[in-house]
């Protein structure tokens, strides 16, 4: 994830050529990696999970591993114990139909309540299998 670097009075030092900055010069923080210089950022690195080529400003290093912005966000869905889903529905049976075949990967159908200020949008929470058989065993 893309950020820049909020302390202008200390050089910064970018953490792949080990250049550091002059007054006034353009470093970038990468989520998990360091503060990097433009021309390392604009490099070409691939993704440890799908293999895509992306610029190494735009990655983000979890766990020691250089991802996308999908990729981030499908290992974030991954690590998260719930998920809130807004579903769109005019009735219960509708709901219901459309929760069950909506559900996430690893995850199990918790409960649905009715959006705040709304009739027809619902939120149905999922929790991640194991927390939910750990929980209910």
């Amino acid at each position: 994830m893309l950020g820049h670097i909020s302390k202008t009075h200390e050089p910064a030092t970018c953490v792949v050529c080990r250049r550091e900055g002059r007054p006034g010069e353009q470093f970038h923080y990468v989520t998990g990696l360091g503060a990097v210089c433009m021309r390392c950022g604009l490099e070409l690195v691939e993704c440890s999970s799908c293999g895509k080529r992306v610029k190494r400003i735009t990655i983000t290093v979890l766990r020691g591993r250089a991802l996308c912005l999908t990729c981030y966000k499908a290992e974030r869905e991954r690590g998260e114990k719930r998920i809130l889903k807004e579903v769109v529905a005019d009735s219960l049976e509708a709901l219901m139909k459309k929760v069950a075949e909506s559900t996430p990967e690893g995850f199990r159908f918790v409960g649905v309540r009715l959006k705040t200020s709304s009739k027809t949008t619902w939120q149905a929470e999922y929790e991640r299998e194991d927390i939910f058989e750990m929980r209910c065993s």
